[in-house]
């Protein structure tokens, strides 16, 4: 009783966002009255919101208690504690069959050594009864003399043939009793293993039938720990970050992949390790990167904005995350495909898809759809919503004709061959696909945007050796992303005044980040280990921003009278 008035106390000052005490006290019987414990779970669970107030965290009450949380965890662990003694029964079970199939072995070759014995024993006896057989007719054949003759047989080797044959027919009778007790002997033995086998086949198929129940179970608690997890996201608002390595070709890397959810940089002290959302080794396909994104960009199609960004060093695979080539292609276009089948699978809601394709390159706004890419747009803000006047939007309906609108764009952006990137983006890339849905019988209109952001790579002057253009690039793509950087701290700190009007890529990326859209952060890293530096660097910004909670996402729907229904 005095830990838990101490802890309620402790927890007031602390953790101002615990304020149902029989919640807490429950918490600190399943912890064993530590506190510590208690508020280091609560920390993990919740989050910094509870740092908030009370007023602050009531949208906290839809989330599932403290206590189911460590039961689902129990009843995960127990499962897989059955699952273990299971496989180690099943292994003893297979251990032991092995042994009766070497007895068995045995015994079989036992038997067949005793059958040559009878047989040799046969063949003697045989032989022996036909010398007694001559021995008999030669002396019955003889004709008596006069004077007694010799005997003309041996009385002793008589004698030891009978005593021979005499042994011969003991040998065969107690052969042929040790043969049929032995018989016996494995045929009890067979019918035993028969029935071993028969018991492990049955405790086999019981096992793998608790095994896949077991798997079952396991799966189920999992998805309803991921879905928990992902209403806690939303309800939070967080940022999703993702963080991809890059193929090194060379055996120098600094990096390690431990999980799918950890990075580690190998340093002259030690490891400095990094946890996000999901981590992509080296050897993470384009397939298993879009599946990260896959739920959030098909929520665009109901009415939501969501925002992808890839961040990184130059060189690090940001182009490639989100373009890809032909043969592998990445975020972009498989996004769009999967938009234009689900928009193709409601047969009840007519769909509309435009995209524009605009770059920010020397802090200057330039169209890559139009005719002539080099005029200049800018940006004006009206309300919460940002726009572009004068962006070409072209209305797409089929997959070829937004990979027509692509490499159209691409065509037109601005690349050059730096020391560290061949192929280096000299801009910042921003396609935006505006997915327009009216549904023929709720008559609800929905609108949501795809934005994808290609970030150019943040440089280092002393590596990349830029000099003239390339220098003036280098400067406003270094000082954009720097303004990107304030804008995140200002988010995660919830200041009053978000700047972000401090440079044209975070103005334009103002409603992507101030709460009305789902965002995700792609940071790519390389694993060369000369790119240390930079690396932390990325790793850094993307732990940070993960921190960051914009709120909840708002679906942009309205309603409309429905002409049908009025008929």
């Amino acid at each position: 009783m005095t830990v838990t008035l101490s802890f309620l106390t402790q927890e007031k000052d602390t953790l101002p966002g615990l304020v149902d005490k029989k919640e807490i006290t429950a918490a600190l019987r399943l912890c064993n009255y530590d506190p510590d414990e208690v508020m280091s779970v609560y920390l993990t669970i919740f989050g910094n919101s509870l740092f908030q107030s009370s007023s602050k965290a009531q949208h906290f009450s839809e989330l599932n208690s403290f206590r189911s949380h460590l039961e689902k965890d129990r009843i995960i662990e127990d499962l897989k504690q059955k699952l273990y003694t299971k496989e180690n029964e099943l292994e003893k079970l297979f251990q032991r069959n092995s042994y009766l199939n070497r007895d068995s072995e045995y015994l079989a070759n036992m038997v067949h050594q005793l059958n040559q014995r009878v047989a040799e024993l046969e063949a003697d006896k045989q032989e022996a009864s036909e010398k007694i057989r001559a021995l008999l007719n030669r002396r019955s054949t003889e004709v008596p003399a006069k004077v007694p003759p010799k005997p003309s047989v041996d009385l002793e080797h008589l004698r030891q043939v009978s005593r021979l044959t005499h042994e011969l027919n003991v040998s065969n009778k107690h052969l042929s009793s040790t043969v049929r007790h032995m018989l016996v002997d494995l045929q009890n033995h067979f019918k035993q293993l028969r029935e071993l086998v028969e018991k492990m086949t049955e405790a086999e198929q019981h096992r793998v039938k608790e095994q896949e129940e077991l798997r079952s179970l396991y799966m189920k608690e999992a998805l309803e720990r991921k879905t928990l997890y992902n209403k806690l996201l939303e309800l939070q608002g967080n940022i999703r970050v993702f963080c991809r390595c890059r193929g090194n070709a060379t055996a120098n890397s600094c990096v390690e992949v431990p999980s799918e959810q950890e990075i580690a940089v190998i340093q002259k002290g030690g490891k400095k390790k990094f946890n996000f959302d999901r981590v992509y080794s080296p050897n993470s396909t384009q397939e298993q990167v879009f599946e990260g994104t896959l739920p959030i960009i098909t929520s665009c199609v109901d009415g939501y904005n969501v925002c992808i960004l890839a961040y990184g060093q130059t060189g690090s695979g940001k182009t490639y995350t989100m373009m890809g080539p032909k043969n592998s292609p990445g975020v972009n276009i498989r996004s769009v495909r999967e938009l234009l089948s689900i928009c193709k699978n409601r047969e009840n809601v007519t769909y509309t898809l435009k995209v524009s394709m605009l770059e920010i390159y020397n802090d200057s706004l330039n169209d890559l759809l139009a005719k002539d890419p080099s005029n200049h747009l800018d940006i004006r803000t009206q309300g919460k919503s940002v726009t572009v006047p004068g962006l070409t939007q072209v209305e797409v309906k089929t997959e070829d004709d937004i990979l027509h609108v692509m490499e159209m764009g691409e065509k037109n952006r601005k690349i050059a061959s730096t020391k560290m990137n061949i192929e280096s983006s000299r801009s910042h890339l921003i396609l935006t696909l505006t997915v327009l849905g009216a549904d023929s019988i709720s008559g609800v209109i929905s609108q949501g945007t795809l934005t994808l952001c290609d970030l150019a790579g943040s440089e280092r002057i002393s590596k990349t050796e830029a000099k003239g253009q390339r220098l003036v690039e280098a400067a406003a793509i270094n000082k954009s992303l720097t303004a990107l950087g304030q804008v995140f701290s200002a988010l995660k700190c919830n200041a009053i005044h978000v700047p972000f009007r401090n440079s044209k890529l975070t103005h334009l990326l103002q409603p992507c980040l101030c709460g009305d859209a789902k965002a995700c952060v792609f940071v790519n890293v390389s694993p060369d280990a000369r790119n240390m530096v930079e690396t932390l660097s990325t790793l850094q910004f993307g732990s940070s921003i993960r921190q960051v909670a914009l709120g909840k996402a708002t679906q942009h729907v309205t309603s409309t009278p429905n002409t049908k229904q009025d008929k």
